[in-house]
């Protein structure tokens, strides 16, 4: 894996790293407003990510969550103390000091069922402000095999960490190489040996790495890491509105659709994530606000587009422009209406909708619906860096409108 970006001024990278075969022998969910209650291993996992600051002053994690069988970070590189930082290098020595405290004190992971998630989860809203770094996250997590304190374990963590570039260093030609260095209390480790044995394998060696560009994808990157507890019990719950299912496009469109964009092309089935129920209503109307205009000239459309949703119609639309946006999110803040979201691009079959965007599919208020079975995304930095993709994105959502006319007028 390359990443590209520039090694200059603060850099923001959220990484994901996984469990071996997702076993969940990280944490326990509790419920929608707790933070995942940590096992032993997820309290040596923890200790390692308050570790990396101490292992390069250039490094800050400054938000993460340990979930029962992955966990979310953000690592922030000032790569004005140290241009040789690298993040992927990084997350791969602590998932090294991990394993070899697996393997030196003899934990075991024990995977917790489903069952064991707990209560029923309380509201969203009660979740709390947005996390404020490190020292918001929660108290220091006590020594695992010999019954320390917090800081001991941080501390031992930080000594395996440099133990493990060490012994990179020393051996750069394997590739992802494993330590089971071991620090006792004395200042200096004992050597690095092979690869912890399987059973002390706690990480798949796959990492995601995803730069955050802008300050708005970084809230929504904080915002998504805050959510993850919340979104998984989501999931548990209502595992069908959380997947993918393709509908023949004549079920929707009548038995011989016409193409409902100018290209002529129709598409053989569109992809749907939520309540299906939702496409039952024969109620829809579609929305659709300029940019030509401002919001407040928008007041009044939007505030009959609530009005409406109250009344029982269905609002379809891609919710793109400001107006559309803001129609979308006074219908979040309006209890019991429901709303279909088009996407401009295909629904792949794991997609990941935004904590937001979760909560409604979970509550059964919101429908994604795609019409594009081979689209893919288009991010803001391509359409920024590349007229092309602008234009193409500009195409997809014409399109995307065109289709939504279409559905709102069948039959």
């Amino acid at each position: 894996m390359k990443l590209c970006y520039s090694h200059s001024g603060r850099q923001f990278f959220f990484i994901t790293l996984t469990t071996v075969g997702r076993a969940k022998v990280f944490s326990q969910l509790v419920d929608e407003a707790t933070r995942p209650r940590l096992s032993a291993i997820g309290e040596v996992v923890k200790a390692a990510l308050l570790a990396l600051r101490r292992v390069n002053a250039a490094v800050t994690v400054s938000d993460f969550v340990i979930m029962p069988d992955h966990l979310h970070f953000i690592m922030i590189v000032d790569y004005g103390r140290d241009r040789r930082v690298s993040p992927l290098f990084l997350s791969h020595r602590l998932v090294d000091a991990v394993e070899g405290y697996v393997e030196w004190t003899g934990l075991r992971p024990e995977p917790r069922s489903v069952a064991e998630i707990g209560p029923e989860p309380r509201s969203v809203a009660e979740i709390g402000p947005e996390p404020r770094g490190v020292a918001k996250i929660g108290p220091e997590p006590r020594g695992v095999a010999e019954g320390g304190n917090g800081e001991h374990l941080v501390e031992t963590m930080v000594r395996l960490i440099r133990a493990a570039i060490a012994n990179v260093k020393a051996s750069p030609s394997k590739p992802l190489p494993h330590t089971s260095a071991i620090v006792s209390n004395t200042s200096k480790p004992p050597p690095c040996t092979s690869k912890p044995s399987p059973h002390t394998a706690v990480f798949d060696r796959s990492c995601y790495i995803e730069l955050s560009f802008d300050s708005r994808q970084l809230k929504a990157t904080r915002r998504y890491i805050k959510l993850n507890p919340a979104r998984a019990l989501w999931k548990l719950r209502h595992p069908d509105r959380f997947r993918r299912i393709a509908i023949p496009v004549e079920k929707l469109l009548g038995p011989h659709p016409s193409a409902p964009w100018g290209s002529g092309r129709c598409p053989v089935q569109f992809h749907a994530l939520g309540d299906l129920s939702l496409l039952g209503s024969p109620f829809f109307f579609h929305v659709r606000l300029t940019l030509k205009k401002s919001l407040a000239e928008h007041e009044a459309a939007i505030a009959e587009i609530v009005v409406d949703a109250r009344r029982g119609r269905i609002p379809v639309s891609g919710f793109i422009s400001p107006g559309e946006r803001e129609a979308l999110r006074r219908l979040k803040a309006t209890p019991g209406v429901r709303f279909i979201k088009l996407l401009p691009h295909a629904l792949p079959p794991r997609y990941d909708p935004s904590a937001e965007d979760s909560r409604e599919i979970a509550d059964g208020r919101m429908l994604l619906l795609s019409g594009f079975p081979d689209t893919p995304a288009i991010s803001s930095l391509e359409m920024r860096r590349s007229s092309a993709a602008s234009h193409a994105f500009r195409q997809n959502c014409l399109a995307m409108n065109d289709l939504a006319a279409a559905l709102c007028s069948r039959g």
